[in-house]
């Protein structure tokens, strides 16, 4: 390479050839306005954005894939339980009407069934529930409760019934993450419906009975009477008598036996309805109910007492009390004494249980004597049923008044065969409805020995060993995968609000920086004998280093494509970054090796003076550089030295700096020195600092053709570059583009190197 020209040592103030300050259009200015206000375009999420923030923060993904699932494994272990189902079963039959005025078909059948379903879960059922299994209060389904009605509402939300399909079953069941608690509240439910019906059943039963016996009594005596009669018609009259007179008088006969038949079904129909008369009143609650409110209470209070189970308690309450008034009697310190503290602990522990039936029996005793609903629906019935027993009894005496009319009528015939037969119907009327009285007597009674023939308890709940249903497996298997996606969701956001430069296409959208070039890493070498750089000999290390070098003649002939202003191939690049650490002192090292590799004479500046790095890069330490000849101590010529171990190109080393570098910048020897250098080198390449931190480079910067902006792959932020370039503009110095330090696979992003292997003749520079 030949040597250049030198430089004289006395600069002229201001060069008539130095290139001004370029200008900015006004429309620049406005695009530039414009993509201030309007911000960059948004990066939208990708899967590519996803692998990188990955492949950056790997460790730290996995640390908290591994505490946020095992974190989600435990709360779905705890909070995720499985679910048992406790269920019994059992059968209802319909209670036939005892005189048979009701015919169950299938139909009604189903309307009973239905009845029963609706009473599992009737007020009166949950209450007795509850009274008589007051452990109920202990499980977790009750925790919340405040008093018994809500208790009450609560089990009525939790049980399932319903009938079983085509049979007379109907199925009580109850899901809950506790197999002892499903049990337990079915069970209780299920014996307390039970219980209501038989207790329901007994006493209509013994309602009946009394009826029944009552009847039995009055058809025993009529019995009696009309056998009486009737035998002494006979005794009266003689046989003979009676057989001669039979063929005349069948046809009264039979009239009157008519009439009895149907006074034997209305008869029977009239004590059935009156039964159920007597029952549907005796069911009618006997309270009073009273205008007061206070007589109301009274009367609750005094059941609440009467009742055997607060009997008990309240009993065993009056012997603590009774004990641990002896022994306040006796101790010195009765707050001090242990068997007093015991005494005093069982007395609350009672006064605890008579509080709790008491929140248990109130709702239902106040249902039971409060006038209500249910008490006008009763007296609707008993009006129906009073209207329909009197209508049975006005045909009951109408058949009587035919009977007595054709016995009158007969009397005043004298006809003696006619009055035995009618005598004998009679009797026959009067034993048909006391053998109906004494069927229906005995199928009582044989209810009562079957106490469970029409409600019949097929199996109870028991606690389950197996969940019927159990997600907690799920959940688990399923936390990892949930937490590995949120992690890759993090990390991805992290990503995208980073704002890195991960693909060099996405600075012409997001910066409006032209991309220049797509520089690889730099190849690997090895020191070799005698202090010099060598590569490995594999193929691979040649490969990288075709990659390296190419990138970099590419770029040389994108920074020379366009001749300066004087149309000579002459230029001034200046190498800069936003921020520190992005790569341009290299870049700017390895592009002046390159150029003078392509036979252009090639001078590299350091004018980096706050952190002057190129010296000890190129191993050419010198003590005198640019800050001496800015400050007039040197000439240029005894300033630049020859690097011979990168190719030979011209290097003016910073200098020993001594002052504020920004004064030095300030004036136009800087631009007196470059416009100079011009005359004597194709290409100069100044590398300035970054721009965010100091000024320097944006000073430099007017006297060079353009700048070109460093960017480190994966590190440089879309941001910073594009405030760094914004800088730039504003103060007049054009951004000729972006050059992407560091990025591994430029093939992807510009379809691939053309390495030719082996035809590398230059090492790097560093």
């Amino acid at each position: 390479m030949d040597t250049p020209e030198r430089i004289d040592g006395h600069m002229p103030a201001r060069a008539s050839h130095v290139p001004p300050a370029k200008s900015v259009s006004h429309g620049d200015y406005d695009d530039e306005y414009a993509y201030a206000e309007q911000g960059p375009p948004r990066k939208k999420f990708s899967a590519h954005m996803a692998w990188r923030a990955f492949r950056r923060y790997w460790w730290q993904a996995l640390c908290l894939w591994v505490v946020g699932s095992a974190g989600l494994v435990t709360l779905a272990y705890y909070r995720v339980k499985p679910v048992y189902e406790a269920v019994a079963q059992f059968r209802v039959e319909p209670t036939e009407d005892i005189f048979n005025t009701k015919n169950f078909n299938q139909a009604t059948f189903a309307e009973y069934r239905t009845s029963q379903v609706t009473l599992v879960t009737s007020p009166n059922v949950l209450s007795d529930a509850l009274y008589k299994h007051p452990e109920l209060f202990h499980y977790p389904l009750l925790q919340d409760a405040e008093n018994a009605q809500d208790a009450e509402g609560v089990i009525r939300r939790s049980l399932q019934v319903a009938p079983v399909r085509e049979t007379n079953q109907i199925q009580v069941s109850m899901t809950s993450t506790s197999s002892e608690e499903a049990a337990g509240f079915v069970n209780a439910v299920v014996k307390a419906y039970i219980d209501d019906a038989k207790n329901i059943r007994d006493r209509d039963a013994k309602l009946r009975r009394q009826s029944l016996e009552r009847v039995e009594l009055e058809a025993k005596t009529e019995v009696d009477h009309k056998r009486d009669a009737l035998q002494q018609l006979r005794d009266k009259l003689g046989n003979e008598t009676l057989l001669e007179a039979k063929d005349r008088n069948q046809i009264s006969a039979e009239a009157y036996g008519h009439l009895n038949q149907e006074l034997v079904k209305v008869r029977i129909e009239r004590i059935g309805v009156q039964g159920q008369l007597e029952t549907l009143r005796g069911e009618k609650p006997n309270a009073a109910r009273a205008a007061d409110p206070r007589e109301l209470d009274e009367a609750i209070k005094a059941a609440f007492y009467a009742d055997p189970f607060v009997h008990q308690v309240v009993e065993k309450r009056a012997a603590y009390q009774n004990k641990m008034s002896q022994v306040q009697k006796t101790a010195r310190n009765p707050s001090g004494d242990s068997a007093y503290r015991h005494f005093q602990t069982l007395v609350a522990e009672q006064d605890a249980s008579l509080d709790r039936l008491w929140k248990t029996m109130e709702p239902r005793l106040r249902r039971q004597f409060a006038s209500g609903t249910g008490d006008a629906d009763v007296d609707r019935i008993i009006s129906a049923t009073e209207r329909q027993l009197a209508s049975l009894v006005a045909q009951e005496q109408a058949l009587n008044d035919q009977l007595e009319a054709m016995t009158l009528k007969n009397d005043r015939a004298g006809n003696d065969a006619l009055k035995v037969g009618f005598a004998q119907s009679d009797l026959l009327r009067a034993e048909a409805v006391l053998s109906q009285v004494q069927t229906h007597l005995r199928q009582l009674d044989f209810e009562s020995r079957n106490a469970l023939a029409r409600i019949q308890l097929d199996f109870e709940a028991r606690p389950m060993l197996r969940p019927s249903s159990n997600h907690r497996l799920h959940a688990m298997l399923a936390a990892p995968v949930v937490v590995w996606f949120a992690v890759l969701g993090l990390l991805s956001l992290v990503e995208l609000k980073s704002g890195r430069v991960a693909d060099p296409d996405e600075l012409l959208s997001r910066s409006r920086l032209h991309v220049l070039g797509v520089v690889p890493p730099l190849p690997r070498i090895r020191p070799s004998g005698g202090g010099q750089l060598a590569l490995g000999h594999d193929d691979r290390a040649q490969r990288q280093l075709d990659e390296f070098v190419q990138s970099l003649d590419h770029l040389r002939v994108a920074l020379c494509a366009r001749p300066d202003p004087w149309g000579r191939n002459r230029h001034c690049v200046l190498i800069t970054s936003a921020c520190g650490s992005e790569g341009k002192t290299t870049l700017a090292a390895q592009l002046a090796e390159r150029c003078v590799n392509a036979g252009l004479s090639t001078l590299l500046i350091d004018a980096d003076l706050r952190n002057p790095t190129l010296s000890r890069m190129l191993d050419a330490e010198q003590e005198q550089g640019l800050i001496n000849v800015l400050r007039g101590e040197r000439s240029p010529e005894d300033a630049i030295i020859v690097v011979e171990d990168a190719g030979g190109f011209h290097f003016l080393p910073a200098g020993t700096p001594r002052v504020d570098p920004s004064r030095l910048l300030q004036g136009d020897r800087l631009g007196n020195l470059l416009a100079q250098a011009r005359e004597s080198f194709d290409m100069i390449i100044v590398d300035a600092p970054p721009v965010l931190p100091v000024p320097d480079a944006l000073t430099i910067g007017r006297w060079t053709d353009g700048a070109v902006l460093a960017v480190r792959y994966d590190a440089s932020r879309f941001p910073l570059v594009d405030r760094a370039n914004r800088r730039l503009a504003q103060v007049g110095v054009p951004v000729l583009g972006a050059v992407v330090n560091g990025m591994r696979s430029p093939d992807g992003a510009y379809g691939g190197s053309y390495a030719y292997g082996g035809h590398s003749s230059a090492e790097p520079a560093v």
